[in-house]
């Protein structure tokens, strides 16, 4: 049996279902197509809220009272571009216009945890689903062409612009506060609690 830490990395997310996963995953095959690198392992992808860190086994209870102070509404975001940062290489889906309540529960988030004394990344949030890691980002192509089209780019010739997929919508319910574990296998993830939107 592993031993427990002491401390464990944490964060909170929105977590997909099995319907919004497959969907998540079809996205991830299509930008593997043009920027290779390691895809996310399907039972892996999320949507990251606010990233916590490393924090005492002893302060999780402290971090579960803190969300649970949340009462927000539910809300939907429509993931429909992808895109690729070079200097991380890595491959993602985004929201061209990401809604007020995502934000507003970032921030409340933000508000809680810092309320309980927690330390967390402070960094500006950009809402994002990771597809690709160590992906190749030098493929300059539109966030909204699909594989065909750049391969006709390649070649030289031009060709009307297609959507690289429809829109992915996700309908916020709840959200979840998960431990992240790294190993051979890469990282794997435990939910620890979950909490309702309104």
């Amino acid at each position: 049996m592993a031993e427990v830490t002491a401390t464990a990395r944490v964060f909170f997310a929105l977590w997909p279902d099995e319907t919004l996963r497959q969907a998540l995953n079809q996205a991830s095959d299509l930008l593997h197509q043009v920027h290779g690198g390691r895809r996310t392992k399907p039972d892996t992808l999320h949507l990251t809220l606010l990233f916590v860190g490393s924090l005492e086994r002893d302060r999780l209870p402290e971090l579960q009272a803190a969300a649970a102070h949340i009462q927000l509404p539910r809300f939907e975001v429509a993931f429909d571009r992808v895109d690729c940062w070079r200097h991380n290489r890595i491959g993602f889906l985004t929201a061209s216009q990401p809604p007020a309540g995502l934000f507003d529960l970032v921030q409340a988030l933000e508000a809680q945890v810092s309320e309980a004394g927690i330390a967390f990344d402070r960094r500006p949030y950009k809402p994002h689903i990771t597809l690709l890691r160590n992906a190749d980002c030098k493929n300059a192509v539109s966030v909204q062409a699909n594989v065909d089209e750049v391969e006709v780019k390649r070649s030289g010739r031009k060709q009307k612009s297609k959507p690289a997929l429809a829109p992915i919508l996700w309908a916020a319910r709840d959200f979840v506060l998960v431990e992240s574990s790294l190993d051979s296998n890469g990282a794997s993830y435990r939910e620890i609690a979950r909490w309702p939107l309104l």
